[in-house]
């Protein structure tokens, strides 16, 4: 098995703990940018429905960029974050067709009820129908499928299962990875603080931007960035939120939604272990690594690169590696989509 780290100081035997990088010039919670972001979203992607109900499966939007013509490349996004974000990198990016889809529970998606509809398992269903789709509807095969946290967990799943998928190229942005622990205690801490923000958040925000202003918040245990790109929390806010009959905005993804995502959670290195993923699969890892009260940096990025190496292994040999990104954390989509784009536009060659 041929594999390879990418890190700022070369192999990972050079690799430093990341820290954050902090902007005194730039608090946090600032987002006075949302209004300009938000005029510069006005070149909307395209709109359209992907509906599989004949199927068994689910109506699903999707947002589209760029020429039918060029390469076709599938985003699928984080929990709770929606398809929206991916605007300002896939702008970015030259010469593709990009197709974000919105998974079940978000958005304008369906939503069905009830925890055991957002195991992760169907969520894998879901991608295996979306891509049979997206090649009937597009009448080529995607070029590269690109994720972003648990859906790259889910796409693997997917890609491990039989009959083959149409799937060569799949670009995994910090895929959660979780081990049994996180699996297990971790994914229920996680479930329960959805819940109990949830409730917190039950009186709506006055506005998009204060709606942005309090997932920045949210978000900043898993960011190394002082705040978030205005530019794609205003892509964020327009497609993952909405206001209600009395102009209250709400988040279209709900808590408990979100908290059954997490509960659902999966060791994926252990269903990949007796099968293989027959496509060149790269780990994108952020820098700035997710931890708990009683981890440090260098603990959690060894946690989780022994969970890369051995889902890696289970992927095509020769090619499938794992990389990084130094300077950004978990929700690098929202952090930088400049430097998210960069990375892509060079793996997209």
């Amino acid at each position: 098995m041929s594999m390879h780290v990418i890190a700022p100081c070369g192999v990972m035997g050079g690799w430093q703990p990341a820290c954050r990088h902090l902007s005194p010039s730039r608090p946090r919670s600032h987002f006075s940018a949302y209004s300009s972001a938000a005029t510069s979203v006005a070149s909307r992607p395209t709109e359209s429905w992907l509906d599989l109900r004949a199927g068994g499966g689910l109506r699903h939007r999707l947002l589209q960029w760029g020429k039918d013509s060029d390469r076709l490349v599938l985003f699928f996004h984080a929990n709770s974050v929606g398809p929206g974000p991916w605007g300002p990198v896939v702008r970015r990016i030259p010469d593709i067709h990009a197709v974000a889809v919105e998974l079940r529970g978000h958005g304008d998606s369906d939503a069905p009820q009830g925890h055991i509809n957002y195991r992760w398992d169907l969520f894998a269903a879901d991608f295996r129908q979306i891509i049979s789709a997206t090649v009937q509807r597009f009448g080529k095969e995607p070029y590269a499928v690109v994720t972003h946290s648990f859906s790259g967990d889910c796409a693997l799943l997917a890609l491990a299962e039989q009959p083959p998928l149409p799937v060569e190229r799949l670009i995994m942005l910090d895929p959660v990875l979780a081990d049994a622990d996180g699996a297990a205690a971790g994914a229920e801490r996680l479930a329960k603080g959805t819940r109990r923000l949830g409730e917190r958040e039950a009186a709506g925000w006055n506005s998009a931007a204060a709606l942005c202003t309090s997932i920045g918040r949210v978000l900043s245990r898993a960011t190394a960035r002082d705040c978030l790109d205005s530019e794609a929390m205003a892509a964020f806010a327009m497609y993952a939120a909405a206001p209600d009959v009395n102009g209250v905005w709400r988040l279209k993804c709900r808590r408990e939604t979100e908290a059954a995502i997490y509960a659902n959670r999966i060791c994926l290195s252990h269903e990949l272990k007796a099968k293989r993923v027959d496509a060149d699969v790269q780990l994108v890892f952020a820098g700035y690594r997710r931890t708990t009260s009683h981890e440090n940096q260098t603990f959690a990025f060894a946690r989780d690169l022994h969970e890369a190496e051995c889902v890696v292994a289970r992927c095509r040999e020769g090619c499938s590696a794992v990389r990084h990104i130094p300077g950004v954390g978990h929700f690098l989509v929202l952090e930088a989509p400049g430097l998210v784009a960069d990375t892509l536009s060079d793996m997209l060659v």
